[in-house]
């Protein structure tokens, strides 16, 4: 494969990227959009913590797999784009800061939605259900951290 080659695979898996950083986070702004929205709870511990079950839905795996292409084209976007510069592949390593940024905000939130269902009333299947897909979240976070981690080493 030619520089130029490289350099071009580079650019796709970055801008690739980028739109599905962008397609998760208009899936959040909605998330965060319907949260605001909550005037009157349905749950016991109140407003602020049906609002926080609503945002920390951000964390869940059906949610957070929209990242996973992400993370596996800055992967290959490192890995093609090897030695190369370019301004794509710059774009690619900034891509891979804000992707690890966002996991650590997702895993956060993840972390916050587990604490919350400690404060809801007791549904133990309902509960063992909500805390194992936060869970699954966090963990999804983890694993695109590690793999972004090792993007960004990737010689350039």
């Amino acid at each position: 494969m030619t520089d130029h080659q490289r350099a071009r695979w580079a650019r796709v898996c970055t801008t690739a990227g980028w739109l599905f950083l962008l397609a998760y986070l208009g899936l959040v702004a909605g998330l965060v959009r319907r949260a605001a929205a909550i005037k009157q709870a349905s749950f016991d511990d109140g407003v602020w913590g049906q609002r926080v079950e609503t945002v920390s839905f951000a964390a869940l795996p059906q949610t957070l797999v929209v990242l996973v292409p992400a993370a596996a084209a800055v992967a290959v976007g490192s890995v093609v784009g090897g030695a190369v510069v370019d301004r794509g592949v710059i774009w690619l390593a900034q891509l891979a800061r804000a992707l690890i940024g966002l996991c650590y905000v997702v895993a956060a939130a993840g972390a916050i939605g587990i604490m919350a269902i400690f404060f809801r009333s007791p549904d133990s299947i309902g509960d063992v259900d909500a805390l194992f897909s936060r869970l699954g979240g966090i963990l999804m976070s983890i694993a695109m951290v590690r793999i972004l981690n090792e993007a960004e080493a990737t010689p350039r």
